[in-house]
């Protein structure tokens, strides 16, 4: 493996681990609609503010948010809607393999 294929690998491994939270996915999808602060997303997925501080932040640090100050709120906006796209993609393979080996 040469430098720039691990660095590329470790980096998509990031991302995915990032996205290995129900929580954070379910994020992901409701900023995929509109940008949120963390006190009105936090409700609306059913955690403590402190935990979607949490969940948000891990999803900031692998490049998948980002955030912009609104005088005292932050804002937060998807700027990876990609990666939705992949995980249906994927979840619509996973599911007719699924239903093929079950013989539906």
């Amino acid at each position: 493996m040469t430098d720039e294929e691990r660095k590329r690998c470790e980096l998509r491994a990031h991302m995915f681990k990032a996205m290995s939270h129900p929580v954070r996915v379910l994020m992901l999808e409701k900023l995929r609609a509109k940008p949120w602060c963390v006190c009105e997303l936090a409700e609306e997925v059913g955690v403590e503010k402190s935990v979607a501080s949490k969940h948000l932040a891990q999803l900031r640090e692998a490049g998948l948010i980002g955030d912009e100050k609104r005088g005292t709120l932050v804002e937060y906006r998807l700027i990876a809607p990609c990666v939705l796209d992949l995980a249906a993609c994927a979840e619509g393979a996973v599911l007719l393999n699924r239903k093929r080996r079950l013989g539906e």
